[in-house]
Parts: structure tokens; sequence; C-alpha cells
């Protein structure tokens, strides 16, 4: 019997499945970049309306916010992968998922973002650590608009988890009715 992959295996796996649909594309994650990019953009081109300089306070306070938001996400994202896990390991809808080559998939994601909802989490308590400890009071504002970019994509990727288990409770429902109905059916004929 085989082990189970490691989360790195999944994540290969992951990339050759998107880029099957997406081409050389699924390599660039041009959504990531977007997101760090257009606060930054806003801070940088806007610069004669927003302060020049952060006070430390105001600082801390914006990444301390983000970070409890972060925590926020990542509750939701245990949650869903309990939920999923559940779901995916019930027989006979978790050997359909294997011949399929999706079981591995549905466990793969919700640790992947809560991977992204660690990170973030972790991003936003170093930079306010660091902003407390060093003068960067210059730097504060792209700091936080990286930060503020950092929310948003993990923000995305938590709706994401969240439909991901609306459709993965879609399927589950529809293929135990289906199932339900052909063992009825066996009964009759047999």
């Amino acid at each position: 019997m085989e082990g189970p992959p490691n989360f790195w295996t999944l994540f290969a796996e992951a990339l050759h499945l998107s880029a099957s649909r997406r081409s050389i594309l699924a390599f660039v994650p041009w959504h990531l970049f977007l997101c760090l990019l257009a606060p930054l953009a806003v801070v940088l081109f806007s610069s004669s309306l927003v302060r020049q300089k952060i006070l430390d306070g105001d600082a801390v306070t914006v990444l301390s916010a983000i970070a409890v938001v972060a925590g926020f996400f990542g509750s939701v994202s245990v949650s869903t992968i309990g939920n999923v896990q559940r779901m995916v390991s019930e027989y006979p809808f978790s050997s359909y998922l294997k011949e399929e080559h999706l079981f591995d998939q549905f466990l793969f994601w919700p640790q992947f973002t809560l991977l992204l909802q660690i990170f973030l989490l972790l991003f936003s308590a170093v930079a306010a650590v660091v902003i407390r400890m060093f003068d960067i009071s210059f730097w504060s504002k792209y700091v936080i608009a990286v930060d503020i970019g950092l929310l948003f994509y993990v923000c995305t990727k938590t709706w994401n988890l969240v439909d991901l288990m609306r459709r993965l409770t879609w399927h589950y429902e529809e293929y135990n009715r289906l199932y339900k109905e052909f063992r009825d059916q066996n009964k009759k004929v047999g």
C-alpha cells in the first residue's frame, strides 16, 4: 500500500493540473503580483495624499488588525479542513475521488490556503515588531501596502476555499444520490 503524498508533491501535481488548462501561465502567480503591486502603486502614485510618515503606533495597529483577520481566516480554514476530510474520506465517495485523482487535491487546497494565512499572520507580526524596533518610519506605508495586498490575496483564496467546500458538498450529495439509486435499482433486479 502506498503512503500519503507529501505537501510538495501535491503542490507540484496542482501546478501540473493547472498547467494542463492554462499552459505556462499556471507557473506565474499573476494574482499574487497584482494583489501586491496594486496597493503599492496606490501609495506610490498618491504620495501627495498619503502621509509622508506613519507613526510607529499607527502602523503597528494596522498590522496587528491584519494579523487578527488572518487568524480569523485561519479558523475558517481549520474548520473547512475538518469538513473536507470527513467528506472525502467517506467510502465509497473516497474511492471514486481516488479513481478520478481528486482525493489528494481536495486535501491539498485547504492546507495550502491555511499555509498562506499563516504566512500573512507571521508577516504582519514580524513587520509590526520590525517597525517598533527599528526606525523605518519612511517605509511603514509601503510595508502596510504590501500587507494589505497579502490580505486581499489571502481573502480571495479563503473565499475560493469556501467555494470549494460548496462544490464538494454538491458533488458529495449528488454522488450519494446516484449511488443510492443504483443500489435500489440493483435490489429490484436481484
